[in-house]
């Protein structure tokens, strides 16, 4: 996947995870290779006794463009092995910068791809609300940005951007940091 181009990280999930493995084929691996992007899963590598078990499974969810997101949704049936695959994008969600607990506030924040977050346009509106000049938003004036921006966000999800964005622990978000969210939601450019 490297060679082709994409960024990635892997998730693996030891057979001995699962009860199935602990107690027929404790000794196996279960790997996903996953965009790092978008959580896509572009490969999987399964060593051990019961591999054969899993192979397909794992060849539909590259197939299929399945996502780490999806499959950490999916029930699976208890005593199998392919409760790996959701140890393993456990493990790949772990690594992303952007994992499962940004994927409601994406949803919701999805950006019109008519809008260009440009970074002039980010820094425009951030110090618009930024009146003390401190370079720093809190809480609340997360929320009157948003809503300058045209977009309602819920105190909620307000409160969750803080904490996964605050990278430097100190209660606020300051440039860096916002734009950081927007550069992961802003539509992708067409490529010529």
């Amino acid at each position: 996947a490297e060679k082709e181009g994409y960024s990635v990280v892997e998730g693996t999930a030891r057979f001995d995870q699962c009860l199935r493995g602990r107690v027929f084929a404790p000794d196996g691996l279960c790997k996903l290779v996953v965009n790092e992007k978008d959580g896509t899963v572009l490969g999987c590598h399964l060593i051990g006794k019961e591999a054969a078990e899993m192979v397909h499974y794992g060849m539909a969810l590259v197939k299929a463009g399945t996502s780490i997101f999806e499959i950490l949704q999916t029930v699976y049936t208890a005593v199998t092995f392919h409760e790996l695959f959701k140890e393993a994008a456990l493990d790949a969600n772990s690594k992303l910068d952007f994992g499962v607990e940004w994927q409601e506030i994406f949803a919701i924040l999805q950006a019109e791809c008519d809008v260009d977050f440009s970074e002039e346009y980010l820094r425009e509106k951030f110090d618009s609300i930024d009146e003390d000049g401190s370079g720093e938003l809190d809480e609340e004036e997360m929320g009157a940005l948003f809503g300058a921006m045209g977009r309602t966000v819920s105190k909620r999800i307000i409160a969750n951007i803080m904490r996964l964005s605050d990278t430097d622990g100190n209660g606020t978000i300051d440039f860096a940091e916002f734009k950081a969210i927007f550069d992961k939601i802003a539509c992708p450019k067409d490529e010529e």
